[in-house]
């Protein structure tokens, strides 16, 4: 057996191995090194209950954003997707206590929520589907854009007609 043919195809084999294991290295640094520069943010809607001073119960609607990225956000607009239009949620539909303080900077790991009182929403819900803006057999969709307009969508279960026939 010829050694210095053993030896030659050996070293092949490991400076092959070892470009193999580098290119990976820098597939992963690229990853690495694009991973921070990704939004990662979390629209969630729910149901809330207070209280007012004389202890009477309010019921509200709650739109959490999470900011789960290591970036700041920021948030536009907060809007319901219709077939063809969308409705806009601002201060000026709602005579409510809570404000919508819009453009709003979330921190990465902060969460910012919105209350809507819920006869409000539910007011506002009507007026679109009546000027047409959402279909009422659709479900509820609610979405936020940030300051390059990328939406993110929190889809419900709930139906806008079962939602706007207890008005």
């Amino acid at each position: 057996m010829d050694w210095n043919l053993f030896w030659t195809a050996f070293g092949a084999i490991g400076t092959t191995i070892g470009s193999l294991i580098t290119a990976l290295a820098v597939v992963i640094a690229v990853k690495q090194y694009k991973q921070p520069l990704n939004k990662i943010v979390k629209v969630e809607m729910s149901s809330a209950v207070s209280c007012d001073e004389l202890g009477n119960p309010l019921a509200f609607y709650c739109i959490s954003i999470k900011n789960k990225g290591i970036r700041t956000v920021q948030i536009n607009s907060i809007n319901i997707q219709g077939k063809k239009k969308v409705l806009w949620l601002n201060n000026a539909q709602f005579e409510s206590n809570a404000k919508i303080n819009l453009p709003i900077k979330i921190e990465p790991e902060e969460s910012k929520d919105f209350l809507f009182e819920v006869d409000n929403f539910k007011r506002q819900i009507k007026k679109a589907v009546v000027g047409k803006a959402i279909g009422k057999n659709q479900r509820l969709v609610v979405f936020v854009t940030d300051s390059l307009s990328d939406k993110y969508y929190c889809k419900t279960n709930m139906r806008i007609s079962s939602l706007i026939k207890t008005l």
